[in-house]
């Protein structure tokens, strides 16, 4: 018992400080992006672009990863990689330069959190409970970042994630190797996944529900000035969004117990579709911070809840590509036709169509998880 708490109180440590970077930059780069002189097309275009890599970066990452006895370290070198790419990104001026930069930061950032939870599920510990603490770190680092943001300059949160990746490093160094499935002369590949059915119906629903939570950090910044807020109060908004994360997370093994995993990814698919229909009404910054709950209740459920169905649904070897695979597709292939589409559309039409856009994407993946069946709990793979 006391070996499980202690696992668990490391683990959460780490995951802490493992999200902070994506709080740090995620909400403000489109404001960054906009103080050096981007349109909302570039801003959408460089935010896609970056994310782009990470689709071919998660499954590059993930066959590394699944292949080697060294994984932590591999996560430690994309940190480090990640953070000395931001800093360089902070003397780019020019779209082409920046676009390029950006994407290099994220072929390594992208693939880190899904590397991440297939070795915290690998040690078996309480995963709602320590990801909520990736909740926490997220908000904390929104909160701060905006603070810090308003006081330097926008520059200054580059910095900042790079300070942070390097207390990953050292934290990563202070964990035991994950298990290793890889028979001698096996080599663990992502095509593989292709011939599953079940995982890739689920990466299909995935697709329609994670890009627009994604999207959301870039756009919020815009729809909360628009409707009357403040710079410095996005951070603030961000801190009561992202925090509200971690409660729900905390409370997923209940409510998983009395209604089904399966049963509760699908409530949280419908009740995002009605959060951004909302947001698509236009509210006042009063308004957006009196919901902030509503993205804990979304969030809370689909970041533990969809990765938990992955690694239950293939073999244990196939577990940490099947992850990044799903990080790859599901949120970054759908992040860059979120953050694409949003960024043509405020051009055109303005931010309240952004959102309008992000709840019908959001209304697909729930009538597809319901039409091939996932929503039924008997999908597992027999281990």
């Amino acid at each position: 018992m006391h070996s499980d708490l202690k696992k668990n109180a490391r683990l959460s440590v780490l995951y802490f400080f493992i999200y902070c970077p994506l709080g740090i930059v995620c909400p403000l780069i489109s404001q960054y992006l906009s103080s050096i002189g981007f349109s909302g097309t570039q801003v959408g275009t460089v935010t896609s672009l970056g994310t782009a890599t990470a689709i071919f970066a998660g499954m590059f990452w993930g066959q590394v990863y699944s292949n080697s006895r060294h994984k932590r370290w591999i996560i430690a070198g994309m940190c480090f990689s990640a953070g000395l790419l931001g800093i360089l990104g902070t003397a780019a001026q020019t779209f082409a330069l920046y676009a390029i930069l950006y994407s290099g930061m994220y072929f390594f950032q992208g693939p880190v959190h899904g590397l991440c939870d297939s070795l915290v599920l690998s040690k078996n510990g309480n995963f709602s409970l320590i990801r909520s603490f990736g909740a926490v770190g997220y908000a904390v680092a929104v909160f701060a970042a905006g603070q810090i943001a308003a006081a330097t300059s926008l520059k200054s949160i580059f910095y900042l994630y790079a300070a942070v990746y390097l207390v990953v490093i050292f934290l990563l160094s202070r964990e035991a190797e994950p298990p290793y499935y890889r028979e001698e002369g096996e080599k663990i590949r992502a095509s593989v996944l292709l011939g599953h059915r079940q995982y890739m119906k689920l990466l299909l629903c995935a697709f329609f529900v994670l890009g627009t939570n994604i999207a959301n950090s870039t756009y919020f910044g815009y729809l909360y000035r628009a409707g009357g807020g403040e710079l410095s109060g996005i951070g603030l908004a961000f801190l009561l969004m992202a925090g509200s994360e971690a409660p729900f997370m905390m409370l997923l093994p209940k409510l998983v117990q009395r209604f089904s995993s399966e049963n509760m990814i699908l409530a949280a698919m419908v009740l995002s579709a009605a959060r951004f229909g909302f947001y698509a009404t236009g509210p006042s910054c009063g308004m957006l911070l009196a919901t902030f709950f509503m993205q804990g209740m979304v969030n809370g459920i689909l970041l533990v809840e969809l990765v938990k169905y992955v690694d239950r649904l293939v073999e244990a070897k196939y577990s940490s590509v099947a992850i990044a695979t799903y990080y790859a597709i599901g949120n970054s292939l759908s992040a860059i036709v979120c953050s694409m589409a949003g960024g043509v559309i405020l051009d055109i039409a303005g931010v309240q169509a952004v959102y309008g856009f992000f709840s019908i994407y959001n209304l697909v993946a729930a009538v597809l998880y319901v039409a091939t069946g996932l929503y039924k709990s008997k999908n597992k793979c027999k281990r």
